[in-house]
């Protein structure tokens, strides 16, 4: 999912009874097939010289979601050049622009901490890892290929597919009201992440109108998740989040969630139990996105 997205031709051709890096190798890896067509075609049809585009894109793919960064990384010579190709990204749906959840309605179209990411999971990937290495493939270094790439996927399944993954567990929730596997504290008007002041936090669901917050922590690693992770939320993010509230959070109910992939130590969700914090593993999140 985190590398195909929803896309049912695309999952129907990976085959459970292979490893990931055999379906990769298969299907991903060869030069023809609908994982290469699929996005040259979906340029070149909706584009015009899609050179801009595609360096718009690799941008992204690569880490860089501010507009400044984006232009620098594309080489555009100023900034306004990459308005109108942002623009059309944006209308095709190929890319999208996020804005902190904690940034008022009547102030997101203007906020300075928009960023765009791409909105496609398999054009995230494809981004990320197949266009850029076109030399390799060329010389069907595949089992190179998938070594460099097996080294990253934990990280980039880690900063993209899983947070989101949170997110929509979250909104699963909150659709359920009393009938969820694990009632909110509140009922958000909003669900995303927080970003800006050198703090960023993973899942944010925010009522604007009860003045609660819900923040969240989401952990693709290999090993369960320590005291320290909860600590920090806790005592030195929340701070710094709350001075982007209105009146600097004050008044402000704020709730906890962690999710991990790998569950937690006993230190952690002792401490998680202090602040009434969610608990939620792997198997916590799948029962919880079942409908």
């Amino acid at each position: 999912w985190a590398m195909l997205g929803g896309v049912p031709a695309y999952l129907e051709e990976f085959k459970d009874s292979r490893t990931i890096g055999e379906n990769v190798k298969r299907h991903i890896f060869r030069a023809t097939g609908i994982f290469n067509t699929d996005p040259e075609n979906l340029l070149h049809e909706s584009l015009r010289d899609p050179q801009n585009y595609i360096a718009i894109l690799l941008a992204i793919a690569a880490g860089h979601h501010r507009v400044t960064d984006i232009v620098s990384a594309a080489a555009f010579q100023q900034l306004k050049q990459a308005d109108p190709y942002l623009a059309r990204l944006r209308d095709l749906g190929i890319i999208r622009r996020e804005v902190p959840a904690t940034v008022p309605k009547t102030e997101q179209a203007t906020s300075r901490l928009g960023r765009y990411v791409l909105a496609d999971h398999y054009l995230r990937f494809y981004f990320r890892f197949i266009w850029p290495r076109q030399d390799m493939l060329a010389q069907r270094l595949y089992d190179a290929l998938w070594e460099e790439i097996s080294e990253q996927l934990r990280a980039f399944i880690g900063q993209t597919a899983f947070e989101e993954l949170c997110q929509e567990w979250v909104l699963v929730q909150a659709r359920a009201g009393s009938q969820a596997a694990w009632v909110l504290p509140f009922t958000p008007e909003r669900v995303g992440a927080h970003w800006g002041k050198g703090v960023q936090v993973d899942v944010v669901a925010i009522s604007w109108r009860k003045r609660q917050l819900l923040l969240g922590e989401c952990k693709w690693g290999t090993d369960r998740v320590r005291r320290n992770v909860v600590s920090e939320l806790v005592e030195k993010k929340t701070p710094i989040v709350r001075t982007a509230l209105p009146d600097g959070g004050q008044d402000w109910q704020i709730h906890y969630a962690f999710f991990a992939r790998q569950g937690f130590t006993a230190a952690a969700l002792a401490e998680g139990e202090k602040y009434g914090a969610m608990m939620i593993d792997l198997k916590a999140l799948d029962a919880g996105l079942s409908p």
